[in-house]
């Protein structure tokens, strides 16, 4: 259930985004559609009703197979592009695994390249009609999917949203247990359909240098406890309202300095409310250096920074100590800075050559 609460809050994104102003079928999107189909309807009878002539793309709407992989095809009125918008998760990972995009109709197909959500390849693909409401989605030399209908949703007699206001977040589960908590995507929305009366317990939490404040319901002051179990017996909207923590301080505070190892300098500044950017520039020459950019979260109880994403660049300077270039050698750098309680620090790069560690030194202040 939260993997496809998950993707259905993704797809509206998208489809807010793809479809700014736009909607369901109507107006004079929703004439065109019709003349369309009644021309082709037209031909093929004109033709004595030739198999080989399609009456064109109507299904529309949520499908799922057997392994929960998931489409969505709706019908867009945009100003800069009009038809089919398709969005499609095959995996695991809803915001990895997923694309969407605007797809031809070929015939009674729908066909095209769909852009992929993450950092994967786009996917070309064929989606046909499959039994009386089911859809057939084929990728262009390799797996085929069957999907059917997302009918059995029940009719919704009570509708009951959580959200937030400032900065947290919100988990949620039906019965009286608290939900398992996703620290990788965590909710800030999302909206609970019931037929009848069910108890849910909602959860809160803060984001760094937030505190949570209280529950409202309908507006009206609700609990002050992080974690509710409530009987959800009517429509009604909850929520987690959360404040900036007076008091906070970024712990890499405590850390912020020049440092130094051998000819590698480093710098370390704060970044955000609990994060660190740390910059490591070890020189081959006057004119040339390697440089890392890093960012991460510190652990305030090991003190240790567990680091993705960071970018190892060739710098060169000019005669006049302006960078003349500065080419990536990588970008997806991982590793962990560990802080020593005698005032240094330990940096681990795990794309190291040698595999060893650098014990960097802090650099006093000197006042001028």
């Amino acid at each position: 259930m939260k993997k496809f609460m998950i993707y259905v809050i993704m797809m509206a994104a998208v489809l807010c985004f793809a479809g700014c102003g736009s909607g369901k079928k109507t107006g004079e999107a929703d004439q065109k559609k019709s003349e369309e189909t009644a021309e082709a309807a037209a031909q093929d009878e004109q033709k004595g009703g030739d198999e080989t002539e399609a009456a064109g793309w109507s299904r529309e709407g949520f499908y799922t197979d057997e392994n929960d992989n998931m489409v969505t095809i709706t019908w867009m009125d945009d100003t800069d592009e009009t038809g089919w918008y398709v969005g499609c998760m095959l995996g695991e990972d809803p915001m990895e695994d997923s694309w969407g995009g605007f797809l031809k109709e070929e015939g009674n197909t729908l066909h095209g390249a769909l852009p992929s959500s993450g950092d994967g390849e786009d996917l070309t693909v064929t989606i046909s009609e499959e039994g009386e409401d089911g859809i057939q989605l084929a990728l262009d030399g390799g797996e085929t999917y069957h999907f059917t209908l997302m009918d059995d949703m029940g009719e919704a007699n009570i509708i009951v949203t959580i959200s937030t206001e400032g900065m947290g977040n919100i988990d949620y589960a039906e019965g009286e247990e608290a939900p398992e908590i996703d620290t990788e995507y965590p909710y800030q929305s999302a909206q609970i359909n019931l037929e009848e009366p069910t108890t849910h317990t909602f959860v809160a939490w803060p984001q760094a240098g937030n505190v949570f404040v209280k529950w409202t319901k309908n507006g009206e002051d609700f609990s002050t406890d992080a974690q509710i179990t409530v009987l959800l017996d009517e429509s009604a909207d909850f929520v987690a309202v959360f404040e900036e923590d007076a008091d906070w301080q970024n712990p890499v505070m405590n850390f912020v300095g020049e440092y130094q190892c051998d000819r590698a300098h480093a710098t370390v500044q704060c970044f955000g409310n609990d994060e660190a950017l740390i910059t490591i520039e070890w020189a081959g020459s006057a004119a040339e250096l390697a440089r890392w950019d890093i960012t991460g979260r510190l652990d305030p109880e090991t003190l240790t920074i567990e680091y993705t994403g960071c970018t190892k660049s060739h710098v060169v300077y000019n005669e006049n100590g302006d960078v003349e270039s500065q080419e990536p050698e990588y970008e997806d750098g991982t590793g962990t800075i560990v802080f020593n309680d005698d005032g240094s620090f330990t940096w681990h790069e795990d794309q190291s050559e040698t595999g060893e560690d650098m014990v960097f030194e802090w650099l006093e202040f000197e006042a001028q």
